[in-house]
């Protein structure tokens, strides 16, 4: 393997982070979202029905990746890898979006079937608006991939803030003028998503036809579909935890993972915003100068993730009175936070090896290796949640994590021709699993205890502006 200079490997940091940069403020979106319209909502509806909502929010993410067809993982590779390039992965969009959508549709029709046994709550109208918003979320997906195959981070934006702010905002509005139940805010969770997929068609026929070619949308679905599996194995790695307490536990406990794995995974949200332009840097980097590359990126990485985990878990018990009344018991919830936060640092790990099994196109252990590593972070939060409650709950999120990273390592190997050293995130692991069990244990009462946390938190956050300038200045 030849190894480039280290200007350009320092280069393909400076790509990721940089315009990664831009993409993190489209997962800012629903953050800010939840930050802005949580509080009332959990006021509003209180405990039990805000866990039809975290179920409802679990089932338009799942059903956008299932009905989705994994087009979202192909279309950006198909656009920068594949002949067609970008007309063809515009016309992926189209294709892709046309087949989900029928898909979904079903799946709603059948819902009275399968809604009570698989989510364990009953039917009702609030589900099916959650079933049918996945239709316009996972067009909208489609249609964020190819904007990544562009690099338009502004459009990507501006789809995400119309989901992720439009739809809760007019949600919160039903609630509030009705003062009804779930429904009235899933249905506005609904519109926000549909306006999204359509604008979203709109800003992929802007600019050209689509144009693909024979054999095209067979080979993404080849690459695609066992991104399925991968792709829901993923997200479940958090929200599956919230259906294990809610039948374990209670619907209330449910709704309370929810605002604890909100606030302890977002630092993994923000990692996957920088993937953004991480998958298309390794993509688009020469396969001999590939693995160079992704050390430093993944080094990089790796360590802003840690400082942003650590910063989390020092600072949840205030992010969490924030987000939830009382009647929550938010302060019962900090430990969670930090042990969520863990499994952000380790999906590092995971992604970048991740990027060269899709880079080779043979992503399809990924069916088998994700499923399998979700079965074990699940297996460990039921068996946990007889012991230790919502806290041990949590655990199964970087359990599931770490054979995530484990599994996608040993795949690599067998489909990949490029190396690199994993090793390089040796540091940025360690010390974010300190700093986290830091964060979980330290005490948050008293005037000596706050001092302290806040003080290791503005010490992280000093950290961080080094990294950054020692990331975009060497």
């Amino acid at each position: 393997m030849v190894v480039p200079d280290g200007d350009a490997a320092a280069g393909a940091s400076k790509d990721v982070l940089g315009r990664g940069s831009l993409y993190t403020i489209a997962t800012a979106a629903p953050i800010l979202a939840a930050v802005v319209v949580t509080p009332f909502v959990t006021r509003l509806l209180g405990a039990t029905e805000y866990g039809v909502v975290a179920i409802a929010l679990t089932v338009v993410q799942v059903g956008a990746m299932i009905g989705g067809l994994g087009m979202a993982a192909a279309i950006t590779r198909h656009g920068i890898m594949e002949r067609s390039g970008p007309a063809g992965a515009r016309s992926l969009v189209l294709r892709g979006s046309a087949a989900s959508t029928a898909l979904i549709l079903v799946a709603m029709a059948l819902g009275p079937f399968w809604g009570e046994p698989v989510l364990g709550t009953p039917w009702r109208a609030g589900l099916a608006f959650a079933v049918i918003g996945a239709a316009g979320f996972g067009t909208m997906l489609n249609a964020q991939s190819f904007l990544r195959v562009l690099d338009r981070p502004v459009p990507f934006i501006a789809l995400s803030a119309l989901a992720t702010l439009g739809g809760p905002l007019i949600g919160l509005v039903l609630v509030t003028v009705r003062g009804t139940d779930a429904d009235d805010y899933l249905f506005g969770l609904m519109l926000g998503y549909l306006l999204s997929g359509l604008a979203g068609i709109g800003l992929a026929l802007r600019d050209g036809r689509p144009r693909g070619e024979p054999g095209d949308f067979r080979h993404a679905l080849k690459v695609g579909l066992p991104a399925v599996p991968h792709l829901v194995a993923l997200f479940l790695a958090q929200n599956a935890l919230i259906i294990v307490a809610t039948q374990n536990l209670s619907q209330a406990d449910g709704g309370r993972l929810q605002i604890a794995l909100l606030v302890g995974a977002s630092p993994a949200m923000i990692v996957a915003a920088l993937n953004n332009a991480w998958a298309p840097v390794v993509y688009r980097t020469a396969p001999e100068q590939r693995g160079a590359a992704l050390e430093r990126t993944a080094r990089d990485v790796g360590a802003i993730t840690t400082v942003l985990a650590g910063g989390v878990a020092l600072l949840s018990p205030w992010a969490l009175q924030i987000l939830a009344p009382a009647s929550f018991a938010p302060g019962e919830l900090v430990a969670s936070v930090g042990i969520a936060a863990v499994g952000s640092v380790i999906s590092v790990a995971y992604l970048g090896n991740v990027h060269l099994v899709f880079a080779s196109s043979r992503s399809g252990g990924l069916a088998v290796a994700s499923p399998v590593s979700l079965v074990v972070g699940v297996l460990a939060a039921v068996a946990l949640a007889q012991l230790g409650g919502l806290t041990a709950v949590a655990v199964g999120f970087p359990v599931t994590y770490l054979a995530l990273a484990i599994g996608t390592s040993i795949l690599r190997r067998r489909v990949s021709p490029t190396s690199w050293r994993e090793s390089v995130l040796a540091l940025p692991l360690a010390g974010g699993i300190v700093i986290c069990a830091i964060g979980t244990v330290l005490p948050f009462t008293g005037a000596l205890w706050i001092t302290v946390r806040l003080a290791l938190a503005v010490a992280l956050g000093v950290l961080f502006l080094l990294l950054v300038r020692r990331i975009f200045t060497r």
